[in-house]
């Protein structure tokens, strides 16, 4: 006879592999044999978070997942990703040395590493030295605050397909174009995140030694601004799929012919950061756009939340004469949006699957009207900030919610101050509406892809 514990423990790690969270651990819990099928899961990532940082205590606290790595060397071979979001500190500015010794060595042990994130400032200098050797590791986002020792350290890892860079000071910048000569077959994603050393110079001899660079996100970059890093992708990297970059402030082009386009005909992804407010920024943004047909995702992100996003902008994202646009997400990111942009937007956009926006609570119905028509929409963000409005923002209830993914068919997830709502039919009252609490991936960068996003095509 057939039973769970007597099942394969290919079949039992099959089985798993669609559970995550405190459900693995209960899951270990019900017998040897689950024991054995769960490990490989609920090792497959190991995070150390806020929640992890604030309890953090070397002796009597909460063990560190890295401190068991170091003990149990056995279980480090399941570990496949490692996501830092934050470290514990002694004192202001000084990271606790046990924690970085405790990450050091568990790191050494972990020979099938793939995916490596370190977000806090002060711990990876302690941490190159475990990261040498890896083979298998194809993607690094760090915060890259670096001497030129530590930046020479770096280079020695050329595996990688996607590299993100935060904060990189010159040494590391300086060291790129050297770096890139090893990742030059492998390196297919590139994010440059808030440097000063970063211009024109540097991409125009940086790109061409990246052939197989099909993502490219510079934002932050003040000695970068649109018009160079569109000139240098568009020269050098004609087969992106995804772009990211700045609008500083608007610098008057000589004749309107001059304005800058972007002609990448493979480009899926594009996500831009506005931080001039002038209406001379609309006609910049019109003239990015007008020339993108085939894009799947769009993220605009302004400067100003108060500021109603421009009439000829909304026009460029979804055409009047457009009897529909591919997009299949669109994110509007710290500015104001009608209900009567919205219900433009949702009339022209009919594919979306993927909707990140303010809400505003006290119209809901009028929103719930305007979004109704979007057929495949399963997932809506709301991207207001509490601190736009005073005193206290309406929030979402639980009629509001069931409203909504009544109105909507194919709506599924609705994420909004804090929370997120999940629904599914139910015979008696149309839709039963789940919250739980959502945290954001704090190493996640607002303009980069989410999972979901696939450019296959």
């Amino acid at each position: 006879m057939v039973t769970a514990d007597n099942l394969n423990l290919d079949v039992l790690e099959l089985i798993f592999a669609f559970i995550s969270g405190n459900d693995l651990v209960a899951v270990s819990s019900v017998s040897k044999s689950f024991l054995a099928g769960v490990i490989p899961c609920l090792y497959a990532t190991v995070s150390f978070t806020a929640k992890h940082a604030k309890r953090y205590r070397p002796e009597g606290g909460i063990v560190s997942p890295f401190l068991t790595l170091r003990n149990h060397p056995d279980l480090a071979v399941h570990v496949r990703y490692v996501d830092i979001q934050y470290a514990p500190f002694i004192v202001a500015g000084q990271v606790h040395p046990k924690f970085l010794s405790e990450t050091a060595d568990a790191l050494q042990v972990c020979k099938n590493l793939t995916s490596f994130v370190c977000g806090p400032r002060m711990v990876l200098p302690a941490l190159l030295g475990s990261l040498q050797g890896k083979r298998r590791l194809q993607d690094m986002h760090i915060y890259a605050a670096l001497t030129t020792t530590q930046g020479e350290m770096l280079q020695t890892i050329a595996t990688l397909r996607s590299l993100t860079l935060n904060y990189p000071t010159w040494n590391v910048v300086d060291s790129l174009t050297r770096w890139a000569q090893s990742l030059r077959q492998t390196l297919s994603h590139l994010t440059i995140f808030m440097s000063q050393e970063v211009n024109g110079i540097f991409l125009e001899a940086l790109l061409p030694l990246l052939p197989r660079l099909r993502g490219l996100h510079v934002i932050g970059c003040s000695k970068a601004p649109h018009t160079v890093v569109i000139k240098a992708a568009t020269t050098h990297a004609p087969l992106l799929k995804e772009f990211s970059f700045t609008i500083f402030e608007n610098t008057p082009p000589s004749s309107i012919f001059s304005l800058p386009t972007i002609t990448l005909s493979s480009l899926r992804h594009l996500a831009i950061d506005v931080r001039p407010t002038s209406d001379a920024t609309a006609v910049t943004i019109s003239s990015l756009l007008v020339s993108l047909t085939s894009l799947f995702t769009l993220v605009l992100k302004f400067a100003d939340r108060q500021l109603p996003i421009w009439s000829s902008v909304i026009d460029l994202i979804a055409p009047p004469n457009a009897v529909t646009v591919p997009l299949k997400r669109l994110a509007l990111v710290d500015c104001a949006v009608s209900i009567d942009m919205i219900r433009k937007l949702c009339s022209r956009c009919k594919d979306l699957k993927m909707l990140e926006i303010p809400l505003s609570v006290k119209d809901i119905q009028a929103f719930t009207a305007a979004i109704s028509t979007l057929k495949e929409l399963h997932t809506l963000t709301d991207v207001g900030d509490a601190h736009t409005t005073h005193g206290p923002r309406a929030t979402l209830t639980r009629h509001d919610v069931r409203y909504m993914m009544q109105a909507c068919v194919n709506l599924k997830t609705i994420v909004s101050d804090g929370r997120m709502w999940t629904g599914r039919p139910d015979v008696f009252i149309g839709v039963m509406v789940t919250p739980q609490r959502y945290m954001a991936n704090v190493t996640q960068h607002w303009f980069s892809p989410l999972k979901e996003d696939s450019y296959t095509s």
